[in-house]
């Protein structure tokens, strides 16, 4: 039993890594454009937005729903395949969040209110990161996608451990470890 329960915890150390170099990654692609990683600069833009708060008057900011998305999928039909990366892109760069949390968390009778929670949350802390420091633009949009990306993570997970389930006629060892989770709460 000891032997057991020292594998399910190198699977969820195994699990956290790769959680953490996920969130580096998203951070690197939302915040950095792709360009390296450097938290120093998001200190002194934030420094520089303290100092001067007027300059939120100098941000992008897509307030109003579905405008960008609108935007962009008139562009798809424009046969300009350039701005499916911001509507696909959104949403895929989520979707490994809403496999994370139920693997992380637990608590199968509440993974999706998680999922749509955090989800929300990590797309909100970003935008709004971009917004204070201006890296980007603060986009409801973006926070639509994300979530929805999140979202369909979730579902991926919970039908593969459905299938999973069905093949095996068992519990793998993710869900058993999900499932466990579930007990304890």
């Amino acid at each position: 039993m000891k032997h057991n329960n020292q594998k399910k915890n190198k699977h969820y150390i195994l699990w956290i890594a790769v959680f953490i170099i996920y969130v580096y990654l998203l951070t690197k692609l939302i915040l950095f454009k792709g360009s390296p990683v450097d938290f120093g600069i998001v200190k002194v833009r934030l420094m520089a937005f303290l100092q001067q708060p007027d300059l939120i008057h100098t941000r992008t900011v897509n307030l109003t729903p579905f405008q960008e998305i609108s935007r962009d999928w008139n562009s798809l039909s424009l046969h300009r395949p350039g701005t499916a990366i911001h509507l696909v892109g959104n949403i895929l760069a989520f979707i490994p969040l809403g496999i994370f949390i139920p693997v992380l968390t637990g608590n199968k009778l509440f993974s999706g209110v998680k999922v749509f929670l955090l989800s929300l949350l990590l797309s909100l802390g970003y935008e709004v990161t971009q917004l204070l420091t201006g890296m980007g633009i603060f986009d409801v949009d973006d926070l639509m996608l994300n979530t929805l990306g999140g979202l369909i993570g979730y579902i991926v997970f919970t039908m593969a451990m459905g299938l999973k389930r069905v093949l095996v006629g068992g519990e793998s060892h993710a869900t058993k470890k999900y499932n466990s989770k579930e007990s304890h709460v």
